[in-house]
């Protein structure tokens, strides 16, 4: 509306109101008739109702449900679509699904019921809104963006140069397949040529394995359902071991070394929270409830929270709100800051003494308890001992068997196996007798504990993280004045230098009272990250994984593995050398994470071997991971040593710009998947079918191109197994075929609809108000008539919730949404794993110490503060990301990001708001940017957000067949720190600055100076 058209409009109003009724009620029918040209942009109603509370469908529009791809919280969504352009006009939250509302809408509840509860009619006020947050809301845009690929590519001329022909479907699947001459620029392996090579890869590196593992991997690992179908293909049935993810460089997830992190604070029933790193709803995680959770908390009395984090989020503004506050902290010291919280609880044993004397699961279940802790488990210190740094086992001690292990019980005094039903001693330290007379010493866990946050004095700790001994003495004091209802979260690590020694820390601080699986306490789902996931490729209906696999045979390039069984270390001992260092680092996690930066570093050091093929799937390692572009770029660029890059993705990235052969793949609301719901405490999966026509080019057989019908046919051209016919089988033993995507996601839903209790039939009216009508037909083709209903009823709802009268029992959640566990103060695990470069064994206790190397020096000792007086602290913002560069309606709130530091630091190095700097690292790279100075920032800390400064995703010309496409200068805007950030100066050739255990990537609590350009 015009502002002139408003104030017509308004002094209309005004003078109804001092005439009375009757012009008021003329102007009123006026408006009615009129209304649209004051809002000549809004959409009509997606339903109305009749005068008897009838819904009534607008006929010009359909709704269905399906996924939303803005985030990787993969919220279920409601979309509205223009009967007749086919366009998406809106999209909204989803009524069933736990991420929109706090407690799920009944399944059973009827669809017209569900829909009327989010109306007029039937007002049920905030608590019952399907909400959709901004980014969800303007994703729909990446469907028509000017930049996204829709047809098969080739590149034509070098690498990276952005020129390209289209090529059909099928002169691709040839080509990459059979390899030759593809670019006069010589031979290179085909796929199939690589598939079967058994032949070792690199004779030097035996344990490597063969030429067939030459295949690099790298994919999404969020959109659940297509990472298993992706890794379908190159785990299972190629046999690679080299499959990368972006968890590893985005933020890892600490339980790969088994520890208990950390995730989700249940902000309804806490009364204190500590958020490390982020805050709900603020940080790319999921805000739709996350940021509501938190927003209904704050209006409580009787809550607080606590964000520690080197930059202020908008919701810790003290003039809003009274219980929230931020505790700027210096970056990488968060592990200083738990280990002064739990310096601070155990000297004044403010623990829950009667939770942490449980010695096992026995005694916990007498309780009711849903875990326990080793804390009191004794840990043999006698170094000459073969369980030494191990837990004394009841073996050990003639009390049972090698599993059970032993503690002091309380009352007695003597050793009992931790099955006793009897609490046992926090706090020995002293030797008992085995039963060949001989003494061992040993210790508790929490004796153990207790030595090691006293190695530091409460003031060396305040000191290193910048935060005053008072307050951490007042924080810690809270956090055990509320019994369970007390939580510290992070979120996905925050990729500093300690990444899982401050989850690990933060996990002992949360069993020091209990909080774990506590109603008002820290939750972790039933296994994954958030929100539990249905496990459903091999059962109840459909064993898609019935086909003979592939043996993986070798170790991968990334090496995760034990070093000492390497041919590396092997070889070194018998030629009578010191077999540490090892020549690069090795992981020690308890899973691989899959670091697609580590695989493509061994393939620039060409250490085990160069990649002959790498196919990429919806990833961007160059933009997202730190320091990688610089390392890695030319050896890629350079086909005599990558032979064949395949790139499967919507969008020319910064990594696949550098592509042979560009798949076009599939946006939201065209695929199919299912993924866990992200931010949900309630046990869930998302699922969506194509809503929408896809947009991409079709096969020969008029299948729709993708990532899915790619990998399907390639495999079928090498005659792979579990793809094509006879591809997995039902529980009758039928085999059933591969041939197209919904060959495999129907029999994969219809195990989702019948896991567990089946789900009920769907109505023929709940089919068609959902739109499932549409695709009703592909699963009528694939299914028995008796999986038909159920499956149908999943879709009508937007995927599967687990039914919940309540989120809790008792103190306790729900026993869908838990997960019970023994929580670690000491892990024997980790003790019984070996430095590759020191020789050394890891600790078993969480350790806090200064950022280093992978030799162990210090960062402070090459990267001096008097030339690197600051540190770099990156953060996600609360809309932007690196793929929403594509949504207009997210860039349109800034095309540029800033270097942001406190003002007086500012002042010091002669810099104001608004001048170029330049952000120097120690390695010799640096970026240049715009300064942001004012109070918003640590002291000492130079902050940079992520998501912007692109050089591709449409920020650059491309030329296809002949004619240039302009790059958008919006999207080129601001600075990615990751393209200059430090690598690690002790490792040989090209290297990441990677966490010492997990091998995660560090992007904050970098050295760095800053100059005025």
């Amino acid at each position: 509306m015009k502002r002139r058209d408003f104030l017509k409009t308004s002094s209309t109003v005004a003078a109804a109101a001092t005439l009375g009724t009757s012009l008021a009620n003329a102007t009123e029918t006026k408006q009615k008739d009129d209304i649209s040209r004051y809002a000549p942009t809004s959409l009509k109603p997606e339903y109305t109702f009749s005068p008897d509370g009838e819904l009534i469908p607008n006929p010009d529009q359909r709704m269905a449900f399906s996924m939303c791809y803005g985030c990787y919280s993969t919220c279920s969504v409601r979309a509205r679509i223009d009967n007749n352009t086919g366009k998406i006009l809106r999209v909204a939250g989803n009524p069933y699904a736990p991420s929109a509302q706090e407690l799920p809408l009944n399944l059973n509840t009827p669809v017209r019921d569900a829909l009327k509860g989010l109306s007029a009619i039937e007002d049920l006020g905030l608590e019952g809104r399907a909400a959709l947050c901004g980014r969800g809301n303007a994703v729909v845009d990446a469907m028509k963006d000017p930049h996204r690929i829709t047809q098969c590519l080739k590149r034509v001329g070098a690498r990276g140069e952005n020129k390209w022909q289209t090529i059909s479907y099928e002169q691709m699947i040839q080509e990459v397949t059979e390899g030759g001459n593809l670019f006069g620029e010589g031979h290179v392996d085909g796929l199939k040529a690589i598939y079967n090579n058994h032949a070792l890869a690199n004779t030097a590196y035996p344990d490597f394995g063969p030429g067939k593992n030459q295949l690099l991997a790298t994919g999404s690992s969020s959109q659940a359902a297509r990472k298993g179908f992706f890794d379908r293909f190159h785990k299972q049935s190629w046999g690679t071991p080299n499959i990368g993810t972006k968890s590893a460089y985005c933020g890892v997830v600490t339980g790969a070394m088994g520890i208990t992190a950390p995730y989700t604070a249940d902000i309804n029933h806490c009364e204190y929270a500590i958020y490390i790193g982020h805050s709900p709803g603020m940080t790319g995680d999921n805000r739709n409830i996350s940021a509501r959770r938190l927003a209904n908390a704050l209006e409580r009395d009787n809550f607080k929270c606590v964000i520690v984090d080197p930059i202020l989020r908008s919701n810790t503004n003290k003039a809003s709100h009274k219980n929230s506050e931020w505790l700027p902290i210096r970056p990488g010291a968060d592990t200083a800051l738990v280990f002064a919280l739990l310096q601070q609880v155990i000297n004044k044993e403010r623990y829950n003494e009667r939770f942490l004397a449980i010695p096992g699961r026995a005694l916990a279940d007498k309780r009711g308890e849903v875990n326990y802790s080793n804390a009191t488990h004794l840990v043999v210190k006698s170094e000459n001992h073969a369980l030494y740094n191990q837990f004394l086992t009841a073996a050990a001690m003639g009390l049972g068997d090698q599993k059970t292990r032993v503690v002091i019980d309380k009352l007695t005094g003597q050793p009992v196996a931790n099955s006793s039903l009897g609490d046992a001693r926090l706090m020995f330290e002293g030797t008992v007798t085995l039963p060949d007379g001989s003494e061992v010493q040993v210790e508790t866990s929490m004796s153990l504990l207790k030595k090691r946050i006293n190695e530091k004095t409460p003031e060396q700790y305040a000191s290193y993280c910048a935060i005053p001994l008072e307050k951490i003495a007042e924080m810690a004091t809270e956090f055990t004045s509320h019994g369970r209802r007390v939580a510290i979260t992070h979120y996905t690590g925050i990729s500093v230098p300690d990444t899982s020694q401050m989850a690990y820390a933060m996990g002992i601080l949360g069993t020091m009272v209990a909080a774990h699986n506590a109603k008002g306490g820290m939750n972790y789902g039933t296994g994954s990250m958030m929100g539990g996931k249905y496990k459903v490729t091999q059962s109840p209906l459909y064993n898609l994984m019935d086909f003979e696999q592939a043996k993986i045979v070798g170790t991968n390039a990334e090496r995760f593995g034990k070093y000492e069984q390497s041919h590396e270390y092997l070889e070194k001992v018998r030629q009578g050398l010191p077999p540490y260092p090892a020549n690069e680092p090795w992981i020690v996690t308890n899973r691989a994470i899959g670091h697609s930066g580590a695989f493509l570093v061994a393939h620039a050091n060409e250490s085990p071997y160069h990649f002959k093929a790498w196919i990429n799937w919806s990833a961007n390692p160059f933009y997202g991971c730190p320091g990688l572009q610089n390392q890695v770029k030319e050896s890629v660029r350079d086909p005599k040593k990558l032979g064949l890059f395949v790139a499967v993705d919507a969008y020319i990235n910064e990594t696949n710009q550098f592509a042979d052969y560009f798949v076009p793949d599939l946006v939201q609301y065209e695929q199919w998947s299912m993924a866990r719901m992200g931010a949900s405490l309630v046990k869930g999966e998302s699922a969506c079918a194509p809503i929408v026509e896809s947009q991409t080019v079709k096969t020969a057989s008029g299948q729709p191109v993708c990532m899915e019908q790619f990998l399907i046919d390639v495999a079928k051209r090498l005659e792979m197994n579990g793809f094509g016919e006879q591809a997995f089988s039902d529980t009758d033993g039928k085999r059933h075929p591969i041939h197209t995507p919904e060959d495999y996601y129907v029999p994969l839903y219809a195990n989702l609809a019948h896991a567990g209790t089946p789900l009920p039939s769907a109505t023929e009216d709940e089919i068609k108000l959902t739109s499932v009508d549409r695709l009703a037909p592909l699963f009528k083709e694939r299914l028995k008539q008796e999986e038909l209903g159920p499956t149908l009823f999943m879709l009508t709802r937007g995927g599967r919730y687990e039914p919940l009268d309540n989120l809790y029992d008792g103190e306790f959640f729900h026993k869908s949404m838990r997960s019970a566990f023994e929580c670690k103060l000491y892990d024997e695990n980790i003790a019984r794993k070996i430095h590759s470069h020191s020789g050394k064994h890891f600790d078993g206790l969480p350790v806090f110490d200064e950022p280093r190397f992978w030799d162990g020096t210090a960062y402070s000792a090459l990267w001096k503060k008097d030339e690197y007086p600051f540190v770099l602290a990156g953060f996600k913002s609360n809309l932007r990301s690196p793929y929403s560069v594509v949504l207009p309606r997210i860039t349109a709130l800034g095309e540029e990001n800033f270097i942001q530091m406190h003002e007086d630091d500012a002042r010091k190095a002669g810099l104001k708001n608004g001048d170029n700097a330049r952000v120097k690292f120690g390695t010799g790279t640096s970026f240049i940017g715009v300064v942001q100075a004012d109070k918003s920032v640590a002291k000492g800390v130079v902050s940079v957000g992520h998501g912007f400064g692109h050089t591709a995703m449409g920020a650059q010309d491309i030329t296809i067949d002949g004619t240039v496409l302009p790059g958008i200068k919006a999207r080129s805007g601001g600075i990615c720190s990751n393209f200059a950030s430090a690598n690690d100066p002790t490792v040989k050739g090209a290297s990441l600055l990677r966490e010492m255990y997990t091998g995660a990537s560090i992007r904050h609590a970098i050295p760095i100076a800053i100059e005025k350009v």
